[in-house]
């Protein structure tokens, strides 16, 4: 996967996050569920670049595979 295409995702994320720190600082509360959506969209950029690292070729929708983009089953946000 190229290295490029990588860093998009890792970027986004970047982007996302600071997005969702601004939001919380300004805020005098916190939306749980516009969080839990915001870090599951955090977390699927963040899954794609680490999975990406392993798909060959120039394939560019290869990262975006359900299982290369999904919440881990082992992670609870309650």
């Amino acid at each position: 996967m190229r290295w490029d295409m990588l860093l998009s995702q890792i970027t986004e994320a970047h982007m996302h996050l600071g997005t969702l720190i601004s939001e919380i600082e300004d805020s005098s509360e916190i939306n749980e569920i516009d969080t839990m959506i915001q870090l599951g969209h955090i977390y699927a950029h963040l899954n794609r670049f680490w999975h990406g690292r392993n798909i060959a070729g120039g394939n560019v929708d290869a990262p975006y595979t359900d299982e290369n983009s999904a919440f881990p089953d082992d992670v609870t946000l309650t």
